[in-house]
């Protein structure tokens, strides 16, 4: 399990680096130094340099050799170094056997030689200055502890040479320090490592510690050698070692949070062209897996994995580019519905992926696997349009603009929300009950949001019974009702018909079309929803799919007729399209055969709802200008067929009148069109 960026040690060696550990410390436990010696660990950072540091210790130690570890990142300025390292040492030294003892009494008493000494002549670099007023004093102390430091030296060499083991002092990280602090601890390496039975062992980076020596004067590789006798280099790690790595800690991960929305076509090409290039260490890999679990946990398996595995990649080791990415949403993600493009959206892509030279590759292949519709921007003839677009909501990839605004703000936009909500319906699709409870539930506008995205599951209508939803849908129309949101708006029952018909689309024999729309007819409410159905199914002109025979469509459509004739104007004064309803029922048919009865314009709720279905919104805009007028009209014509001429417009305007009063909005439109007036031809 990788926890954090902690280094591991043997028991947790998950790059079978144990035995090359164990021959390292062979060889430090085996190396002589009568003068001292100085053995490094050398690797990149996050190589694994303490890890194996970490597992040398643990073999030395059981062999009984003393392993001292100090960390210079505790010391606070150059002039506290030296005096600390040797209290340091002490410390970890004083609690064990005679001789150990008497050598941390000696590391301290050399030590505490240094701690007023402002001027160290052995180091050979200025420590720090001191005041001019007290210049005559420090240098007597100098000269006076000068000559204590000589004695208290040959003190404690005398205690290093009388030990069957060396000590062993390990200083790990010293890449990560300032370059003036690894030139002070490389000074005081050089200056102690003169000790008998004293072995140090450093670890860093070798190219960042040449560097930071070649600010001396003097080539840092040659200085580096004169101080350092002994190196082992980290060995490299191999991809496939370091993979299996990473996919044990994905499938831990996605075990745990039973993630299950993934795509095993998308992965292989997103890991190994995105993912796989930015990562070369183990540190790497812990960086990347370590903040997944939250993240996945909040997104909560609604977005694809390979897409929040490959962003997740780009925003560990590529911040900069990632912060760029909510500016470059639409470029990224928006389709190309006909041949001219704006140019500004191949602007966003470019800067996008030239944000970082050196991962231009990877950032180009982000774009071609995550978001296809930036394809067009980047020179190729691949176009998505609104099906694409409906597509990737549906798979929850974040080539959706909505799923990546989710992504970056872990907030959830409507449409998304939407498309969660269709998700979870067409998996009871076959449940009318289940439908009905759920579309009850939601508003309705979001009822139409979750009935527009559900379209985007049509390529899956084939293996399912669509009964069930048929009358689940068409039984919403009552409650869709609204005006018109602008020229485009084609308007909720659209919207149901447009998922209707391709809920039957599949079922392509006409008689078992004709079967499903008996089973349904008598479960739909309103004669208005029945009425939307036989229109979709039957022979009308530039209306009817012709998805049953012409025959047996019409005798459908008398059934539902007579039904109309038949019923009382309580129950008509429900429909959400009375107007429509009852034109169909006569005028379209002959107006010999069956007249609306008289006694229903007199009824104040029929009449109400007759003439307020006849209400239209006319939307008109004047040219130059962008301002849209807004005003109410009545299908004045359709009407008066409906009721028999101006007369029975007047007895179902009196009627009505008594429910919303005198000087309602419809009661003032029905006499302007009594009195005369009539909306300018368009």
């Amino acid at each position: 399990m990788i926890v954090g960026d902690e280094p591991v040690n043997s028991e947790n060696d998950i790059l079978g680096r144990r035995a090359i550990a164990s021959q390292w410390a062979t060889a430090i436990e085996q190396a002589t130094a009568p003068r001292g010696l100085v053995f490094a660990v050398t690797g990149p950072w996050g190589s694994g340099k303490t890890s194996m540091l970490n597992m040398i210790e643990e073999d030395l130690s059981s062999k009984d050799i003393q392993v001292l570890k100090f960390n210079p990142w505790l010391f606070s300025g150059t002039d506290q170094l030296v005096s600390f390292f040797f209290g340091e040492m002490a410390s970890q030294l004083e609690y064990g056997n005679p001789k150990q003892q008497k050598i941390a009494s000696a590391l301290k008493k050399y030590g505490a030689l240094f701690s007023p000494i402002k001027i160290v002549p052995i180091v050979g670099t200025a420590l720090s200055a001191a005041a001019e007023a007290a210049a005559a004093a420090g240098k007597f102390m100098e000269e006076s502890q000068s000559r204590g430091i000589q004695e208290q030296k040959s003190t404690l060499a005398d205690a290093l040479e009388d030990l069957e083991h060396p000590v062993i002092v390990i200083l790990d990280d010293l890449d990560r320090l300032t370059g003036q602090e690894i030139r002070d601890v490389l000074r005081m390496v050089r200056l102690t490592g003169a000790f008998p039975n004293l072995i140090y062992i450093l670890s860093f980076d070798r190219q960042r510690v040449e560097l930071a020596l070649n600010e001396d004067g003097l080539p840092g590789r040659a200085y580096l050698e004169k101080i350092v006798q002994v190196m082992f280099n980290v060995p490299d790690i191999a991809p496939g070692d370091l993979h299996s790595i990473l996919f044990a800690e994905l499938d831990r991960i996605i075990k745990d949070l039973q993630y299950s929305r993934f795509s095993t076509n998308l992965w292989p090409d997103v890991f190994i062209e995105i993912i796989a290039p930015l990562l070369s260490t183990v540190r790497d890999v812990r960086r990347y897996v370590a903040p997944l679990r939250t993240v996945l946990s909040l997104l909560d398996n609604s977005i694809e994995l390979t897409d929040v595995l490959a962003l997740e990649a780009m925003r560990i080791f590529l911040p900069d580019t990632f912060s760029l990415l909510s500016s470059a949403i639409p470029g990224l993600t928006t389709p190309a519905y006909n041949t001219h493009d704006n140019p500004s959206l191949a602007e966003q892509v470019r800067a996008f992926i030239d944000s970082d030279e050196q991962h231009q590759a990877v950032l180009h292949a982000l774009c071609m696997r995550l978001f296809p519709a930036s394809k067009l921007r980047l020179g190729m003839n691949d176009r998505y349009g609104s099906d694409s677009a409906a597509a990737w909501l549906r798979e929850r990839r974040v080539a959706h603009p909505d799923v990546l605004s989710f992504y970056l703000q872990l907030s959830m936009p409507a449409s998304m929300k939407s498309a969660v909500t269709a998700e979870l319906l067409f998996d009871h699709i076959e449940d009318e009950d289940f439908l009905t409870q759920a579309f009850n539930e939601l508003d309705p506008p979001q009822v139409e949001q979750v009935v527009t995205t559900l379209e985007s599951h049509q390529n899956e209508f084939s293996s399912i019974d669509p009964e069930p939803a048929i009358v689940a849908l068409l039984n919403q129309l009552p409650r869709l009702r609204r005006p018109a949101k602008g020229f485009f708006d084609i308007g909720p029952d659209i919207v149901i018909s447009r998922v209707v018909y391709r809920l039957l689309l599949p079922t392509e024999d006409p008689n078992q079309v004709l079967e499903i729309v008996r089973r349904a007819l008598p479960r739909v409410v309103q004669y208005s929803s029945k009425l939307v159905l036989l229109k979709l199914i039957g022979h009308r002109k530039n209306a009817g799919h012709k998805l049953v025979g012409e025959d047996e469509w019409k005798a459908l459509e008398e059934e539902v007729r007579s039904e109309v004739r038949s019923a009382g104007a309580t129950d008509l004064a429900r429909e959400w399209d009375l107007l429509r309803v009852m034109w169909w029922a006569g005028i379209e048919d002959d107006p010999h055969t069956w007249i609306i009865p008289q006694t229903h314009l007199d009824e104040p709720e029929f009449a109400k709802q007759l003439l307020g279905t006849a209400v239209t919104q006319a939307r008109r805009q004047t040219m130059g200008s962008r301002a849209v007028d807004i005003s109410d009209q009545l299908a004045w014509e359709p009407l008066l067929e409906v009721v028999n001429r101006e007369e029975g417009v007047r007895r179902c305007r009196d009627a009505a009148a008594a429910t919303v009063g005198e000087k309602s909005p419809l009661i003032q439109l029905v006499d302007k069109y009594l009195e005369g007036w009539r909306p300018p031809e368009f």
